[in-house]
């Protein structure tokens, strides 16, 4: 575990400053029920984290066809107009992520998944945790093929039992951070620190990225 791995609180490599730039956008922008703010939130992270939830095409069960700006006025909407807000307003911001605080995280993530769903009719746990990220960057993991695949290296490694394909549902985003605090747990052990999620998360996308 090199330092270029571990990477900083911001990310690692040539998208820091890009990193620093949407922490900041969401700290000036947080609410969860301000139209807007929520749109422009989804819009940004999504397309900037390749997990983009974004649907113009015409699906033969609603019907929906529109513009870029239709498909994030309906998604806002949902998500405006749920129990995201709510539930976020219990959690314990700032923390480290631990114990009984992954109830709470998993029930704010769950509620962002239905609200998104109710609008895609997709999954949506990876865009959640990614967008949940950046407005508690101490209590979610960012979920994507790459981390999930590079768990299931390291489980095979230590002897451990992960199903990424499973894992990477909404409905089992509990089970993820199950795993991904068991291994951040080794990591820590073997650096004699402890490390945030973020560096948690580079440290599995340079593993994916670099295949070690």
């Amino acid at each position: 575990l090199t330092d270029e791995f571990i990477g900083t609180e911001q990310g690692c490599g040539i998208f820091i400053p890009a990193n620093k730039a949407l922490y900041s956008f969401v700290r000036e922008n947080p609410s969860h029920t301000d139209h807007a703010q929520v749109a422009s939130k989804a819009l940004i992270i999504g397309r900037s984290l390749a997990a983009s939830v974004e649907r113009r095409t015409k699906d033969e069960e609603d019907g929906y066809e529109g513009s870029t700006g239709g498909f994030y006025a309906r998604l806002a909407k949902s998500i405006c107009s749920s129990d995201v807000g709510l539930e976020a307003s219990f959690l314990p911001v700032g923390e480290r992520l631990a114990g009984s605080v992954c109830i709470a995280v998993h029930k704010v993530h769950s509620r962002l998944c239905e609200a998104i769903s109710a609008v895609t009719n997709k999954d949506a746990s990876s865009f959640a945790s990614k967008y949940l990220h950046f407005h508690y960057p101490t209590l979610f993991p960012m979920v994507d093929s790459r981390a999930r695949e590079a768990l299931k290296w390291i489980a095979d490694e230590e002897g451990l039992v992960f199903a990424p394909t499973t894992a990477g549902m909404s409905k089992n985003y509990a089970t993820y951070i199950d795993f991904y605090l068991r291994v951040r747990s080794l990591f820590e052990e073997e650096l004699g620190r402890e490390i945030s999620l973020r560096q948690m998360d580079n440290i599995l996308l340079n593993r994916y990225d670099n295949w070690v």
